[in-house]
């Protein structure tokens, strides 16, 4: 059962991306990640008055913390939508679990696995053959949207490797309440740097968006991640997620007629290639029994 609902809500995750792309003509930035992470906001805000959940100093401070590489991830990611596609911006966004070893080895001081350094290597190849820097297939938009999103996969990394190492400490609804706070209230300040602008040609359309992203994909999607990977071993919950970026090209391709060739098709499976060995041969190379002491 957990590895279908987390199968289900990776499935959905690949959806947002067109979506967001599409919000994006109706409405800024800062303007449509408040009304997401608003809408969150007031979900998740309900679940904690039910629980009746408490917060603490240190609560705050973590969740704070997260908050900020949240914002940092969500709003680089969105504003990247605006000039890359959202098949390249689902590919170069999974790059965040790969970046999770480097914080680990060099800003942690932890040993890192043989398979996810190959894994890293196989998703740079990847990238470099998605987003062709040098060539002169992408348009200078699409090469900064694609930067872009590569900062937002850097902010998400270090979301990953934190949570791992604080959400244990914490209850589960008012950690996540406040990392969605601290985003809106981001959100929010960035509509006065960015300027408000909400325009919608289908007003129904954009407020399904707005409900769909946050209620469905950022509240709920939160509490069943971490429901799911209670239930399941590391390298299932890995499969899984790496297919983010594969539903986000499919739908795409779908979606908005976005044609995939063989760069995009060839750096995408790259780097998805080198997500499932850096996670999932990462997670079998530490089961692997240690080698016996010489006689």
């Amino acid at each position: 059962m957990a590895d279908l609902a987390l199968l289900i809500l990776t499935l959905f995750w690949g959806t947002t991306f067109s979506l967001v792309k599409e919000a994006l003509q109706d409405a800024s930035v800062g303007v449509f990640l408040a009304m997401r992470f608003g809408l969150a906001a007031l979900v998740i805000a309900a679940i904690c008055a039910v629980r009746g959940d408490r917060l603490d100093r240190r609560l705050l401070r973590h969740g704070g913390i997260l908050g900020l590489a949240m914002l940092s991830g969500f709003w680089l990611q969105t504003l990247g939508l605006r000039y890359t596609t959202p098949a390249r911006s689902g590919f170069i966004t999974g790059l965040s679990v790969l970046v999770v070893p480097f914080i680990a080895r060099f800003a942690m001081g932890r040993r890192v696995r043989a398979a996810s350094w190959a894994g890293v290597a196989l998703a740079v190849a990847g990238l470099l053959v998605l987003t062709r820097p040098f060539g002169e297939a992408a348009t200078p938009g699409v090469r900064l949207g694609d930067l872009l999103t590569f900062g937002c996969a850097l902010a998400f990394a270090f979301q990953i490797i934190f949570t791992a190492e604080w959400s244990p400490r914490h209850a589960l609804a008012p950690f996540v309440g406040t990392q969605v706070a601290v985003t809106l209230l981001g959100a929010l300040a960035s509509i006065a740097v960015e300027g408000p602008r909400l325009d919608p040609a289908s007003p129904a359309r954009f407020a399904g968006v707005v409900a769909f992203t946050g209620v469905a994909m950022t509240a709920g999607a939160f509490f069943v991640m971490n429901w799911g990977q209670r239930h399941t071993t590391a390298v299932r919950a890995a499969l899984i997620f790496s297919l983010e970026p594969v539903t986000a090209a499919l739908f795409s391709a779908w979606y908005w007629k976005e044609p995939l060739g063989p760069f995009e098709l060839g750096g995408g499976g790259l780097i998805v290639l080198g997500v499932v060995l850096g996670e999932v041969g990462g997670a079998l190379e530490a089961r692997a029994p240690a080698p016996a002491p010489p006689a």
